[in-house]
C-alpha cells in the first residue's frame, strides 16, 4: 500500500474548505480514492490544523494541556471529528492498517519530526537484562553480600612526592531482618517468574533504601559484563539518524526529532559513536537537565547539528563517569522525589517538545508500557490533542499470525493502547523489530 498524496488533492482541498462536514461527503471522497491516499490527506490536514496554530502563536511553538483547551478550539474539534470519521475505514483493512502506519511514519521521519522512544526490549535485544533480571541480581548481590564499607588507604610504597591510595574494605553490613526477609520474598517471585511491577518496584526500593548512589556501581557493571555491545534494534534506529534536508524546514535536521529511553544504558550512544554521527546523551544533573556530547558533536560547538539522547531515568555510560549527582529512576520512591507529579526537568522537557507537541510523533521501541506513569504522560497528550497518535511496535498476542487475524481481533487487541493515544504496530516475532525500523527510511 503506497501513503502520499492523492490525485484527488483539489477534492479534499474543497471538502475541508468547506463550511460544514457532511460525513456522506467524506465517507464517497474516502470510498473513491485510494486509502493509502485518503489516510495521508486527512492526516495531513489534522497536521496543518495544528500546525496553524503554532504559527498564530509564535512565541508558543508547543501547547501543555493546561492550556490546550484554551488555544486549540475548533483545531481540536476538526482533528476529532476526521480522526473518528476514518475510524471505521481504518478498521475494516484489519492487519493492513500496519502499513498505513509505517508509510505515514516514514513522511513524519523525513521531516524529522519523528522521535523514537526505546525501552528495556533494546537492551535484552543486545544480550542485557530484563528489569526483573537486573532487580533479581541486585537483590542477590545484596542478601548474599551485603553492603561493603571502605576506604582509601595509603599504599606501602607512598612516598611523600608519590602518593598511592588503594581501596580496601572494612567491614561488611548486612541488611536489617526486615528488609531481607522482604528481599527474598520479591527474590523468590523473580525466580519463580511470578513478581509483578509492583513487587519489582519493591525490591528496587529496598536496593536503593540500603546501597543509596552506590547501587549504581553495581548495576553500570552488570549492563556492560562481558563484551556487550548495542544490539540489532540499536544498529537499526542508528542507521536512521544521520542528518536530513527537510527542504519545507529549510535546512538539515537529524535523522530522528530526539532518541528518548528509559535505559540507563549508553548502548544506543554507542551505536551512533560506531557509525561516526555526532550526537549528545541528555539527562539530569543535579536539578538541571545537562548534556554529554559525544567528539564529533563536541567539534561542532554548542549549536552544530547532532543527535540528542534524552534518558529519561538516569544516564550511567561505559567509560569512567561521575554519577554522584545524576539522579536515577529505579524505584517508586525515586520517581516521587525526582518529579513528584509535575512535569520538571527532562521529563517535562520531553512531554513538551515531543509527546504533547501536536506536529510532533513517538515511535516506541522495546517498551511493555507496564510503567503507569510514564503512560499518564501518553493519556494527558491525548486528551490534549485529539486525532493526533504515537506509535509503538508491539508483539501480537494472537494465537494465529497478526497477518491472518480478523479486523474485529485487531480492534480488540490494539483498543487499550489507542485509548491512551498510542497506535500498535503489531509483528509476530522479536526479530522482524530491526526490518521495521529499516521501513522508514
Amino acid at each position: 500500500m503506497i501513503v502520499g498524496p492523492s490525485k484527488r488533492h483539489r477534492d479534499w482541498a474543497t471538502f475541508f474548505a468547506a463550511q460544514r462536514w457532511q460525513p456522506e461527503d467524506f465517507a464517497r471522497l474516502v470510498e473513491s480514492d485510494e486509502t493509502g491516499s485518503a489516510f495521508f490527506e486527512i492526516e495531513t490536514q489534522i497536521n496543518g490544523l495544528y500546525r496553524a496554530l503554532q504559527l498564530a502563536h509564535p512565541g508558543q511553538h508547543r501547547f501543555a494541556p493546561a492550556t490546550a483547551g484554551e488555544i486549540l478550539g475548533e483545531a481540536a474539534f476538526k482533528a476529532r471529528w476526521l480522526s473518528a470519521a476514518f475510524e471505521p475505514f481504518r478498521a475494516a483493512l484489519g492487519p493492513l492498517q500496519r502499513d498505513l502506519d509505517l508509510g505515514l511514519m516514514r513522511w513524519m521521519r523525513r521531516a524529522s519530526c519523528l522521535s523514537v522512544v526505546i525501552g528495556a526490549g533494546a537492551t535484552m535485544d543486545a544480550g542485557g537484562p530484563s528489569w526483573a533480571a537486573l532487580v533479581g541480581r541486585l537483590l542477590a548481590r545484596l542478601t548474599e553480600h551485603g553492603r561493603e564499607i571502605a576506604e582509601m588507604r595509603l599504599t606501602p610504597e607512598s612516598t611523600p612526592d608519590n602518593q598511592e591510595y588503594r581501596r580496601l574494605v572494612t567491614r561488611r553490613e548486612r541488611l536489617p531482618a526486615d528488609a531481607e526477609s522482604r528481599a527474598r520474598a520479591v527474590l523468590a517471585l523473580i525466580d519463580a517468574g511470578t513478581a509483578d511491577v509492583e513487587a519489582l518496584m519493591e525490591g528496587a526500593q529496598i536496593c536503593h533504601d540500603f546501597l543509596g548512589q552506590a547501587l549504581f556501581t553495581d548495576l553500570t557493571g552488570i549492563l556492560y559484563e562481558g563484551p556487550r555491545r548495542p544490539g540489532a534494534i540499536h544498529q537499526a534506529i542508528a542507521e536512521l539518524a544521520a542528518p536530513i534536508a527537510v527542504a519545507d524546514r529549510g535546512g538539515e535536521f537529524p535523522g530522528w526529532d530526539a532518541i528518548i529511553t528509559y535505559n540507563f544504558d549508553d548502548l544506543m550512544g554507542e551505536a551512533l559513536d560506531e557509525i561516526g554521527l555526532a550526537r549528545a546523551a541528555y539527562a539530569m544533573r543535579g536539578n538541571q537537565v545537562a548534556g554529554d556530547p559525544n567528539e564529533r558533536a563536541r567539534a561542532g560547538g554548542p549549536n552544530g547539528l547532532h543527535q540528542p539522547i534524552y534518558h529519561l531515568h538516569g544516564y550511567s555510560p561505559r567509560r569512567l563517569f561521575l554519577i554522584t549527582q545524576v539522579p536515577f529512576v529505579f524505584s517508586t520512591a525515586q520517581y516521587t522525589r525526582a518529579y513528584g507529579g509535575s512535569l520538571a526537568g527532562i521529563v517535562g522537557e520531553v512531554f513538551a517538545r515531543c509527546l504533547a507537541n501536536p506536529v510532533r510523533h513517538a515511535l516506541y521501541v522495546g517498551c511493555s508500557f507496564a510503567d503507569e506513569a510514564m503512560n499518564d504522560l501518553l493519556r494527558q497528550a491525548a486528551r490534549a490533542l485529539p486525532g493526533r497518535y504515537h506509535y509503538a511496535l508491539l508483539r501480537w498476542p494472537g494465537d494465529s499470525r497478526f497477518e491472518a487475524a480478523a479486523a474485529e481481533e485487531v480492534a480488540r487487541a490494539s483498543a487499550t493502547y489507542v485509548a491512551i493515544g498510542v497506535r500498535p504496530i503489531w509483528f509476530d516475532d522479536f526479530s522482524e523489530i530491526p526490518g521495521l525500523i529499516r521501513c522508514l527510511a
